[in-house]
């Protein structure tokens, strides 16, 4: 039976023995145990060196702690190495000691290999039968293995079933669709005249007009990511394309659109937890000097540079920042096809392509060569939360339209022109990653 647990220490077939005779004879049995097992290591490995401090490669006995197909992988075993120098089963699997038990210890100095095997783990036939069976079974080891690894790790690189993208490249995660095809899970470019946006003589009639079909960022790519907290200045992490700034205006555009994925709450008090990032990349139009007039442009030039301006109030003038005219531009295309409540189409049909404004739910990021904002929708208020709260689980079946324009407070800023715009498709956000920061 090995070591003898039930009796006392001195016990050795039924009689006491001194401690001095007793420590010698540990001793000739340890040397005569290397010796077996480094002879049966030289006969059936004999070009692998006997240093080797792992039990990975030692046949087929120890090959199911190193499962490819179930969650105990090998990366995992070191959680049951022992580091105790007195507790060195020498059982084998036939309950005896002697070679076959040296065979499992893999033929190295004790405590090398693993100890107490039956009591580490499941047994060999079970871990066969985890290994080849059915998904029950599977599914159980990884039950226990979670418990098991919530107790000692937390790195979720290592334990989550996808890990998290490290520095991946812009607009990778989300495919681009042709114009005309019809694809879920993609993004495609949209004209800009499909937004309405005011007139030239909107002071005076209070009319909006489809925009001219010219913007200054036209779209690149886009990606959808998970994370636990909201991700502020998303550029960072993420591989932007090489392109040569052009001028005093950024080249790249990002819009990092943070969406709550808990319930909102009337009295909350936390802007911040669990959500995704729906990120959207834009590269400056080429004919950007040419077709756009110099009222927008210097407009643009404002908002990058952050400047302020008057703005007329009672009983005074204030002066804002110019980045508060950011205006978001939103409408769903489809909205036959979300099978909404009768209450619910009629809120669609009245906020459905209603612009607003993003401050103060905005924060600007400039960069070498781009310019990110964010816009949190964690910091929206409680009926507007409640309201994309709703839209979330029909993501994966909407069609739709984003902008960003500058609003144009006087005559002379009109009519407006669109600064950036994209088509979501069908955006079903649970097929997506978390992103590694």
């Amino acid at each position: 039976m090995g070591l003898c647990g039930s009796k006392p220490k001195g016990c050795v077939r039924g009689r006491l023995v001194p401690s001095g005779k007793r420590n010698r004879r540990r001793r000739r049995r340890s040397i005569k145990r290397r010796i077996s097992s480094l002879k049966l290591d030289s006969l059936s490995t004999p070009s692998r060196p006997h240093s080797t401090p792992t039990c990975a490669a030692r046949g087929s006995v120890d090959a199911a702690w190193f499962d490819s197909t179930s969650v105990l992988d090998s990366e995992f075993d070191d959680e049951f190495y022992s580091v105790r120098d007195d507790e060195v089963s020498t059982e084998g699997e036939n309950g005896k000691g002697g070679e076959g038990a040296d065979w499992n210890n893999c033929g190295l100095l004790p405590n090398t290999c693993l100890p107490y095997l039956a009591a580490a783990g499941p047994s060999l036939e079970k871990r066969r039968q985890i290994n080849q069976g059915t998904p029950n079974l599977r599914r159980k080891a990884s039950s226990k293995l979670s418990f098991k690894l919530k107790e000692g790790h937390n790195d979720p690189m290592i334990f989550s079933p996808r890990a998290p993208l490290q520095k991946p490249i812009a607009g990778t995660s989300v495919p681009h669709c042709p114009v005309g095809k019809r694809m879920p899970n993609c993004w495609s470019p949209i004209d800009p005249s499909v937004f309405k946006v005011r007139g030239k003589n909107y002071f005076r009639d209070k009319k909006k007009e489809f925009a001219q079909n010219c913007a200054a960022y036209y779209p690149i790519g886009a990606d959808v990511f998970f994370s636990q907290r909201k991700i502020d200045h998303i550029a960072r992490f993420v591989e932007l394309p090489a392109i040569n700034p052009a001028g005093d205006v950024p080249s790249i555009l990002v819009v990092n659109v943070q969406v709550p994925l808990y319930s909102a709450t009337i009295f909350q008090g936390e802007n911040d937890g669990e959500g995704m990032s729906v990120v959207m990349y834009f590269k400056l139009s080429e004919s950007y000097s040419k077709e756009l007039p110099n009222s927008f442009q210097e407009h643009f030039t404002k908002l990058i540079n952050d400047e302020v301006e008057r703005v007329r109030g009672f009983p005074m003038d204030n002066i804002v920042p110019f980045r508060e005219r950011l205006k978001i531009m939103g409408r769903v295309e489809n909205v036959e096809d979300l099978h909404l409540s009768a209450a619910e189409k009629k809120l669609m049909n009245a906020y459905n392509e209603k612009p607003v404004l993003s401050r103060p739910q905005h924060e600007f990021y400039l960069g070498e060569k781009y310019l990110e904002i964010d816009l949190d929708i964690h910091r929206f208020s409680y009926i507007s939360r409640k309201g994309f709260e709703s839209l979330n689980d029909r993501l994966k079946l909407c069609i739709l339209d984003f902008g960003l324009t500058i609003q144009g407070n006087k005559a002379e800023d009109l009519p407006e022109h669109m600064l950036c715009c994209i088509r979501l498709n069908e955006i079903d956000y649970s097929n997506y990653q978390s992103l590694g920061i």
